[in-house]
């Protein structure tokens, strides 16, 4: 993975100052914790994507973590949570519906560059921060589409595609269902983070689930730190033999 220099672009303006020995710290400490160690290439890179996040901000509205320990707790670390609920094998065809800020698919891509990484994002501004971290970092396997997730269901390219897909508060559990269905492949797997909301939802969702073939657990993490607990996960998975419930 190769550091490219930052493009001097007129949206994105200075952000406040940083403390990279305890934000490095936090985030090596965390990774600890989660099975993780990193390189010195995927430290850099976290480093010029906290920086990046933290420049833009002033003019874009990319997330609410608005501190570098905020953005390696919530951000990085808890986006790399995820990995318990899927294997990264190579060539692995993964969706991040409503990236964002690259939460949780850039994150996970830059640890796991083996993954070929679809960002999916309906902000045009997010798309230009995306993608302008995407060519700073030098990624192969990873682009962002500027398109709702909806849109791709009628699409041949992505329908039923994709081995594991991702979505952080993108809508409710039935919503998010619904858009991630139609683009898992048989077998594949839908990752969301959860809280008590949510899980309580999920048992009212049981049925809808059983009709498109699709069988759920709740799982969670290691926990991040000493006062930051465990990533709560669902775990969505599409049977092998199922076809999509909703055909383009």
């Amino acid at each position: 993975m190769k550091l490219r220099r930052p493009p001097r672009r007129g949206e994105a303006v200075e952000g406040p100052a940083l403390n990279p020995g305890i934000s490095d710290q936090l985030l090596r400490q965390g990774l600890g914790r989660i099975g993780l160690q990193a390189t010195p290439a995927q430290l850099e890179a976290f480093a010029l994507y906290r920086s990046e996040l933290l420049r833009w901000a002033p003019r874009v509205n990319l997330t609410g973590f608005k501190t570098e320990g905020a953005i390696v707790r919530e951000g990085f670390l808890r986006s790399l949570s995820y990995r318990v609920a899927f294997e990264p094998a190579p060539g692995i065809r993964a969706l991040d519906i409503g990236s964002g800020a690259g939460f949780p698919g850039l994150v996970l891509k830059i640890c796991y560059p083996e993954i070929d990484m679809l960002l999916v994002e309906a902000a045009r501004r997010r798309v230009t921060f995306l993608r302008s971290l995407i060519r700073q970092l030098g990624l192969t396997g990873a682009r962002c589409l500027h398109v709702r997730a909806e849109q791709l269901q009628g699409d041949t390219a992505h329908h039923a595609r994709y081995q594991v897909a991702f979505a952080r508060a993108v809508g409710s559990l039935a919503e998010v269902v619904a858009l991630a269905e139609p683009l898992l492949a048989p077998g594949g797997r839908l990752v969301l983070q959860v809280g008590q909301r949510s899980a309580q939802s999920f048992a009212g969702l049981r049925p809808r689930l059983a009709t498109l073939g699709l069988t759920a657990v709740q799982g969670e993490s290691a926990a991040l730190g000493p006062m930051i607990p465990p990533t709560k996960l669902l775990v969505i998975e599409k049977s092998p033999s199922a076809g999509s419930g909703n055909p383009p």
